[in-house]
């Protein structure tokens, strides 16, 4: 069942790749000149952001307190 799974996704794949033009991108995304593009680019790149940089500022508090607690312990 597995095989048969793989098999299709690569089929799949294969003729998608052999038609280029039914796997295109939004239409939004192939006109760059225009403001309306590049403000859902920029809007993507933040929500995209957004995760990393809230786990990255949870993750490096609690590295610093960490940090901070094994400080005093030693002296």
């Amino acid at each position: 069942m597995f095989r048969q799974i793989v098999l299709w996704v690569l089929v799949i794949g294969f003729v998608g790749s052999l038609f280029p033009i039914v796997v295109d991108a939004c239409p939004n995304c192939k006109n760059l000149d225009e403001p309306i593009a590049r403000g859902f680019n920029w809007s993507i790149l933040f929500m995209m952001a957004m995760p990393f940089t809230v786990v990255g500022v949870i993750g490096g508090s609690i590295f610093y307190q960490f940090q901070r607690a094994n400080r005093n312990l030693k002296v």
